[in-house]
């Protein structure tokens, strides 16, 4: 039996033995982008809850493969392997040994893809089990492994690896209603999926982060911060401005992206070929910090989700827009489910229709020409943000769902 301590930390077994939490990820953690501050964020709360964690997750060769950060124990594996069927079967080698080693020591155990949740399940059947669900990669296959998309056989193979992890999990977070809509369209019963959003970190919602990028001193600037996928729709905000162009003549558009130089220099193309290049600044990565100081120098955010099964049938929860909200900056995002769950329109921010510029090219004028739109939008979106978004709010939500796993009582 599970015994909570008087620091609210530590946990035991029957036999007096220290527990811990277990978290696995089929990510490299930390990266500049993607991941990282969910993961970190995961980590954090569990160590809180248990006392101590352990993060099984990749990482690069110049990564150490083990490293202590206060309660938080994080074993890497390094090693590189082009072929992804390769790779995440080798991680499942390595979490599987990694968990016998720690059989019955786990008071619970996160995972967030079935190349850690299978050997998981496998050596230690008995432990508490949390499938965080981002997505799924029979899911995935189509668009960030096109090439994979047609082999029958390993999204058969994947399909009954998904079965297992979700029947066996005790519960299944993810961070969308829309995400929760399609796992029980697979059969999981809707009383065992939590919805829980992501967290904005402190620094967005705390006042005086610098501003690393100088020209946002000048013109009425706009941005884009994030990844820049197909799926992400940064296409459609380009296109807007140049429709908007004349009319707003010292508008200007900040691309701040994750460091994926490649899709950049796309970006950098396409507000060429619209006559923009001394408009759009297409900007890489300048850290957590920095991502909020640029925020508060900011006119208002885009969040131009296409219109894919990426974003209506799997769903997300946009950090983009959350992490905005959070320092008061509005938001233009698509009109989609996955955005309307978190942002309410005409009182936290302004929707306008995937993938259509002129829409969208609307929308941006109102922002650009309204500074009392803009300032109430603005208002209302911090208070969103501090309601569903602060971290301890989103940790209470994580911590409750850790212990009625785990067996213990939510406090």
């Amino acid at each position: 039996m599970l015994e909570d301590s008087a620091n609210g930390a530590l946990w035991r077994s029957e036999a007096g033995a220290k527990l811990k939490a277990l978290y696995i990820a089929f990510d490299v953690f930390p990266k500049p982008k993607g991941s990282t501050s969910h993961i970190a964020s995961m980590a954090a709360t569990l160590g809180e809850t248990f006392g101590a964690v352990e993060v099984l997750c990749l990482g690069m060769p110049e990564m150490p493969a083990w490293q202590r950060e206060g309660r938080i124990e994080i074993r890497r594996f390094t090693e590189r392997r082009r072929e992804l069927t390769g790779r995440a079967t080798a991680f499942a080698r390595f979490v599987e040994e990694r968990v016998r080693a720690l059989k019955g020591s786990l008071a619970l155990a996160v995972f967030r893809d079935p190349w850690g949740g299978v050997p998981l399940l496998k050596a230690e059947p008995g432990c508490p089990a949390i499938f965080e669900v981002n997505a799924l990669p029979t899911w995935e296959l189509s668009y960030s492994r096109p090439a994979l998309r047609g082999n029958a056989a390993l999204r058969a193979k994947l399909g009954d690896m998904e079965r297992r992890c979700l029947r066996e999990a005790e519960r299944i977070l993810c961070v969308s209603s829309v995400t929760r809509a399609a796992l029980c369209g697979l059969g999981v019963e809707r009383g065992k999926i939590r919805v829980i959003p992501n967290a904005a970190q402190d620094v967005f919602f705390e006042e005086g982060a610098a501003c690393p990028i100088a020209a946002l001193a000048e013109g009425e600037w706009f941005g884009y911060i994030g990844s820049l996928q197909a799926w992400q729709g940064v296409e459609t905000v380009i296109d807007a401005l140049a429709l908007l162009a004349e009319d707003a003549p010292r508008s200007r558009l900040l691309v701040l992206h994750g460091g994926n130089a490649r899709a950049a220099r796309a970006v950098a193309r396409r507000a060429a070929r619209r006559g923009l290049s001394e408009r759009v600044l297409v900007h890489g990565p300048v850290g957590r910090e920095g991502v909020a100081g640029v925020l508060r120098r900011l006119r208002f955010t885009t969040a131009p989700l296409a219109d894919t099964a990426r974003n209506t049938l799997q769903g997300c929860c946009p950090v983009k827009m959350i992490e905005s909200m959070a320092t008061g900056t509005p938001v233009i995002a698509s009109d989609l489910e996955a955005c309307r769950e978190w942002m309410e329109e005409e009182k936290e921010g302004l929707l306008a229709p995937a993938g259509d510029a002129r829409g969208w090219a609307l929308a941006m004028r109102r922002l650009l020409r309204d500074e009392r739109l803009r300032e109430r939008l603005g208002h209302g979106a911090r208070a969103r943000a501090e309601a569903c978004f602060a971290r301890p709010v989103v940790e209470s939500e994580l911590r409750e769902q850790f212990l009625l796993s785990a067996g213990g009582e939510a406090r």
